[in-house]
């Protein structure tokens, strides 16, 4: 009877070292989830500015085409004036 008792002591002790191992991965599991979420929320929060900072981009390319356009513009009609200056003499 004390073999018996002696096993299912040992066997309680071991129940009871893999419970606490379970619970040490389980929150081990519960921290890498709540990491690799903030990761993503962080790479969310990049991707977002990077956007930001592409459309302010091209609106600065918009308003240069636009400048580069009405320069030309302006070019063409000095020349044109200088034509018909020189054609009306």
């Amino acid at each position: 009877m004390a073999d018996l008792e002696s096993r299912v002591e040992n066997l309680e002790g071991r129940c009871t070292s893999l419970e606490i191992a379970v619970e040490k991965v389980s929150q081990k599991v519960d921290l890498f989830i709540e990491e690799s979420r903030e990761s993503r929320n962080r790479q969310d929060a990049d991707m977002r500015e990077i956007r930001r900072s592409i459309d302010g981009m091209g609106k600065h390319v918009r308003n240069l085409t636009m400048t580069a356009m009405g320069g030309i513009i302006a070019a063409g009609v000095g020349i044109a004036a200088i034509v018909v200056a020189v054609l009306l003499k």
